[in-house]
């Protein structure tokens, strides 16, 4: 599991994300199963890109956390909106 922990801690680090946001992502992403850490890593190792993606979607859902669950149904509207545009975007 060290590789792996290694490996996402490089991707991470070279991510153009703010350093405490690198610092936040490599606190909890240590958390999640072997797997979904492999999974990470291999996403990430081909599309470094995802990892803005993936940074901004978890402050969103930390937001939620902190500031109440008003603001979950315009979170999972606002990735449904992204998700149809993505579509989209792949058809053509």
């Amino acid at each position: 599991m060290a590789k792996v922990l290694e490996k996402l801690s490089q991707l991470i680090s070279q991510a153009p994300i703010p350093p405490e946001d690198q610092n936040d992502l490599l606190i909890i992403l240590p958390t999640l199963p072997k797997k979904a850490i492999e999974d990470l890593v291999d996403i990430f190792s081909k599309n470094p890109k995802l990892i803005i993606e993936f940074n901004e979607n978890f402050k969103a859902k930390l937001n939620v956390l902190i500031n109440g669950r008003d603001n979950w149904e315009k979170l999972i509207e606002k990735e449904e909106e992204e998700l149809k545009n993505e579509n989209l975007d792949d058809n053509i």
